[in-house]
């Protein structure tokens, strides 16, 4: 081989390493697109099951042994725990939650998603309207099947007066 040759191949593969890169580089760009708006669509019905009081598909988006960190440094944990806060809110409360997403990210097998929340409640018994507001961060785990479940969720701010 001479060297004009040798200097072909190297540039050729040179030529062949960058492009594999850059198309492998545009495939991971794609799938972490698609996994973004994965999470953010389960962030998104989440909020909505919230204000329609569906507590199954709620607690759905959870795995079976999330924390749920409330701001009065509660930490409730499980499935069944769960079950009965929510089963507690939805009773006791009408919300209207609105997330304003500040940080939505991945990382292997685990995401995060952080950002404001304010929150207008009205007791179901009263009438009476509350206003919250302050911070959330979502924590996501990929699990086996596939599928993404919060496995911890933290909310910070002052809680309204009577809740």
């Amino acid at each position: 081989m001479n060297i004009f040759t040798s200097r072909r191949a190297r540039f050729f593969l040179m030529s062949a390493t960058v492009l594999a890169s850059i198309l492998l580089s545009n495939a991971t760009a794609g799938a972490q697109t698609s996994t973004l708006e994965t999470l953010a669509k389960i962030r998104d019905t989440w909020v909505e099951d919230l204000r329609t009081k569906q507590l199954e598909p709620i607690l759905k988006s959870y795995a079976p042994d999330a924390a749920f960190l409330q701001p009065n440094g509660d930490r409730i944990t499980g499935l069944v725990a769960l079950r009965t806060l929510f089963q507690t809110i939805m009773s006791t409360f009408n919300s209207d939650l609105a997330l304003h997403s500040q940080n939505l990210e991945t990382s292997g097998d685990l995401a995060y998603d952080s950002g404001d929340f304010q929150e207008n409640l009205t007791i179901i018994a009263t009438g009476a309207k509350l206003t919250s507001k302050g911070s959330y961060v979502i924590i996501f785990k990929r699990q086996p099947s596939g599928s993404w479940q919060i496995v911890q969720q933290v909310w910070t701010g002052t809680p309204p007066p009577g809740t």
